[in-house]
């Protein structure tokens, strides 16, 4: 490739630079502090081009790795040139690459500049293979060179409503990663604006758990203003994620996009997704709502990626775009269900969570008396998620399954708080396992476990089913 045009990165990436090497500014901090406490300020302005050589000499090394970053490419590869001392050299040809994304952030947009990133199944698994910050157009130019832009004159498309993306938003966030980011916030501030905006910051929620505390224990009230705050920041996470969200597909690529202040851009072969994924929980069930995601390299992999491929619709609608973007990926019929025998392997740790929440209960009121009401608010608090899972698993007693059509098999278990109706085509399966517990040993039972091609170990597991109808449909 060395008769192509190199190209730099862009020159947002001397600023990504200095970031990293940031922390060498406490050099002229102490200085400049430590000459200042001795002489006053006029040793401390003789001492001053120490400071200055030391934020040029930062300034050099945050331009000479830009100057070293380089790509090239042709129609068959992309070839990525790193470092000015130790040199690194990364070629990735086109059609190995799973996912490509693009991911232009609010304050990358004024500078017309956006990351760049590639997957393949060979790389880490948690980071891309290789991330460059490019001009937005030659980002663009190489994420649409994954297209096949013949084909996307007529393409299957699917354009969620606002209702679906709130829906999506609403069902499921949760309090962790909003939490998460209320606190990442806060020390931030802290640390930007001086402890007395942080402290400012913590006084309000304090006050605000106060007034809201309704004759129950103060702590116990800014525990749950702490879980409803994470929820509603989780959720307006999620929405601003995936408004404006829109996936295409072309015979072979799946193309996504979406976000707000963010905007997110994947382009996806086809051939390499390993399986999707039908997911409901208690509220989606019972309202006959239905989400969907896919598994694919490199999608999904930052915590910021978006996951979903459809956000939450009734069936009707989800029937009908399912069928358009993934129509060889269709869910079969149970022909191996658990027997009602088996019920305690799925509620047996549901029942035993939520019997030993009063117990504990009980005993940490009897040791802390004192504390009896804000034991009482936590624990029926944590009756809340236990009822919850248990539900969950008798949920998956009455539609756990395993099934095999043509070449795709189809799975139905819970993990977490979620019911999955997994679809895998028989190619992305890298080992069946059938199990059998100590207990099972002594009836025709067994957890059937399939793991699937991922950057790491992905596994699904179907409890109780019969071993002998297992292996005649595996052929074991």
């Amino acid at each position: 490739m060395s008769g192509e045009k190199s190209y730099h990165a862009h020159p947002m990436t001397i600023l990504a630079n200095l970031w990293r090497v940031f922390y060498l500014t406490i050099i002229p901090v102490v200085r400049g502090f430590l000459t200042a406490l001795q002489g006053g300020f006029a040793l401390w302005v003789q001492g001053a081009w120490i400071d200055i050589l030391i934020f040029l000499f930062m300034i050099a090394i945050a331009v000479l790795r830009w100057h070293a970053v380089t790509y090239t490419y042709n129609d068959r590869e992309i070839v990525l040139n790193l470092g000015w001392l130790l040199t690194r050299q990364i070629r990735v040809t086109w059609h190995n690459v799973t996912t490509v994304s693009m991911v232009e952030t609010f304050y990358l947009r004024p500078f017309r500049a956006a990351w760049l990133r590639a997957d393949t199944l060979g790389g880490s698994a948690g980071k891309p293979d290789f991330s460059i910050l490019l001009h937005r157009d030659q980002a663009r130019a190489l994420i649409g060179r994954q297209r096949d832009l013949s084909e996307q004159l007529h393409p299957r498309e699917y354009i969620p409503r606002t209702g679906s993306v709130l829906a999506l938003a609403l069902l499921t966030s949760n309090s962790l990663g909003g939490i998460l980011f209320i606190a990442t916030f806060v020390s931030q501030s802290g640390r930007l604006l001086g402890n007395e905006f942080s402290d400012l910051i913590i006084g309000t929620f304090e006050e605000v758990a106060r007034i809201l505390a309704f004759g129950i224990p103060p702590a116990a009230a800014a525990i749950a203003d702490i879980l409803l705050a994470g929820w509603f920041i989780g959720f307006l996470l999620t929405f601003v994620r995936y408004k404006n969200f829109a996936v295409s597909r072309s015979r072979s690529a799946l193309n996504i996009g979406g976000g707000i202040f963010t905007n997110r851009q994947y382009c996806i072969n086809f051939a390499d997704i390993n399986f999707i994924d039908i997911r409901q929980s208690i509220s989606t069930k019972a309202l006959k709502l239905y989400s969907l995601y896919i598994s694919a390299v490199g999608y999904g992999k930052q915590k910021d990626d978006m996951s979903c491929i459809i956000p939450t619709e009734n069936r009707r609608i989800f029937t009908l775009n399912r069928e358009r973007l993934f129509p060889s990926f269709s869910p079969s019929r149970r022909q191996v269900a658990p027997k009602p025998t088996g019920i305690m392997r799925f509620i047996g740790v549901g029942l035993a969570l939520c019997a030993a929440i009063p117990l504990a209960m009980v005993i940490l009121i009897w040791i802390f008396p004192s504390w009896q009401g804000f034991i009482l608010f936590v624990g029926l608090m944590s009756m809340v998620p236990a009822l919850f899972f248990l539900t969950v698993r008798v949920m998956d007693f009455a539609t756990c399954g395993f099934s095999k059509s043509g070449k795709y098999y189809t799975l139905r278990y819970s993990k977490g708080f979620y019911l999955h109706t997994v679809v895998i085509p028989e190619n992305k399966i890298v080992c069946i396992e059938l199990r059998q517990s100590p207990l099972q040993r002594f009836t025709p039972n067994c957890d059937l476990i399939i793991s699937t091609r991922a950057e790491t170990h992905f596994y699904h597991r179907c409890r109780n089913l019969n071993k002998a109808k297992l292996e005649q449909i595996l052929k074991m």
